[in-house]
């Protein structure tokens, strides 16, 4: 059995809901939605369709909005977390070969530095 994708994120409205899925391609990462209203059928059983009524728009359009800023909430968080990663990776001290040699290269710039005359 293979394992299903989970959404990012689910925004509802009673019935109707927003399903929030992270994609990658090859400009990096983005986000798709696909809207759905909930309902029970004979058998009692739980359905989703992507057929609204026209009393259904609005609350629709209220919902795409809400989503909007949560994705944009989403890519804010993501974008934190990536540039707090690279911050982490630049500022972690050099392997000690690279330590050493550049201790190595200063020590001997300083040896051959000519000084200042005195005045």
């Amino acid at each position: 059995m293979t394992e299903r994708n989970k959404p990012d994120l689910v925004v509802r409205d009673g019935s109707l809901k927003a399903t929030v899925w992270n994609n990658r391609g090859d400009n990096g990462s983005y986000h798709t939605v696909t809207f759905a209203k909930t309902y029970e059928n004979k058998d009692g059983d739980l359905k989703d369709t992507q057929s609204f009524y026209q009393s259904d728009l609005l609350r629709m359009a209220e919902l795409g909005r809400e989503t909007y800023g949560k994705i944009n909430d989403l890519r804010r968080d993501q974008n934190r977390d990536q540039n707090r990663a690279e911050d982490q990776a630049k500022s972690q001290e050099p392997p000690r070969e690279e330590r050493d040699a550049f201790r190595e290269q200063r020590s001997s710039q300083a040896q051959t530095r000519e000084h200042p005359r005195e005045r």
